[in-house]
Formats: structure tokens, C-alpha cells, sequence
């Protein structure tokens, strides 16, 4: 079960890398698929199963990010929530462009913070 789990939460993951980064470029170049709302919404909802992936992930595993051995994954659930924020600063198309292209770096910036609390599993900022 816990593979299948962790398989499907890293499937989604890079569905919303790739799925972001197309968006953007539709943005950026003035594609007619930028302004069609079936693309944000298949965002959002690839957003919303990482999140529910990773909840599920957190209760097989027993793992509560309160604890003070687990603050790495407190870190990473605020991480997302950073990142959360600048994909949709990215991608708003009423923000001016220079806002939009330092929000999709910083994204990415946030998208590598979490894969190094993922993977190192030690807690940069709250450490104990």
C-alpha cells in the first residue's frame, strides 16, 4: 500500500510540474489554451491530490508534523503553501510580467526546498 501511495503522490507531483510549466508558456506566449479554465482547473485538482496523497501518506506512516522529529514535514506542508501561492501569482494573467516571471522561479525555488525536506527528512528552519 505505502508504495502505491508514495508512486501515485510522485506521479501527480511532476502531472502539476508539467501542467504548470505548460500553463505558464500558454501565458507567456499568448496560446488560446491560456484562457481556457479546463487547464487551471486540471492544476488545481492535481494540487488538491497531492495534498490528500501526502495526507494519506502522513496517516499510513503514523508521522504527525506537531512532533518535534517530524518538523521537516511541518516545513514542507508550509513550503507547498508558498508554492501554492506563486503558481497562482504565475499564473494570474492581470499581474504585470515581471511579477509573473519571478513568481514561476520562485516556485520552483519552493518546489526544490520540498523535494530536499522530502528526501533529507531534516527540518531546515524549525530544527528542535
Amino acid at each position: 500500500m505505502y508504495n502505491i501511495l508514495k508512486h501515485t503522490h510522485f506521479t501527480f507531483i511532476l502531472l502539476a510540474v508539467v501542467l504548470f510549466i505548460l500553463n505558464f508558456y500558454w501565458l507567456k506566449s499568448g496560446h488560446k489554451n491560456s484562457q481556457k479554465p479546463i487547464f487551471k482547473k486540471m492544476l488545481l485538482h492535481t494540487h488538491l491530490a497531492i495534498l490528500v496523497l501526502g495526507l494519506c501518506l502522513m496517516g499510513y506512516l503514523h508521522i504527525n508534523p506537531l512532533a518535534e522529529s517530524s518538523y521537516w514535514l511541518l516545513e514542507k506542508i508550509v513550503a507547498f503553501a508558498a508554492y501554492l501561492l506563486l503558481v497562482s501569482v504565475a499564473l494570474n494573467d492581470k499581474k504585470r510580467a515581471g511579477m509573473q516571471y519571478l513568481a514561476f522561479i520562485g516556485a520552483f525555488g519552493w518546489l526544490f526546498c520540498i523535494a530536499g525536506l522530502a528526501f533529507g527528512k531534516q527540518a531546515i528552519i524549525l530544527v528542535g
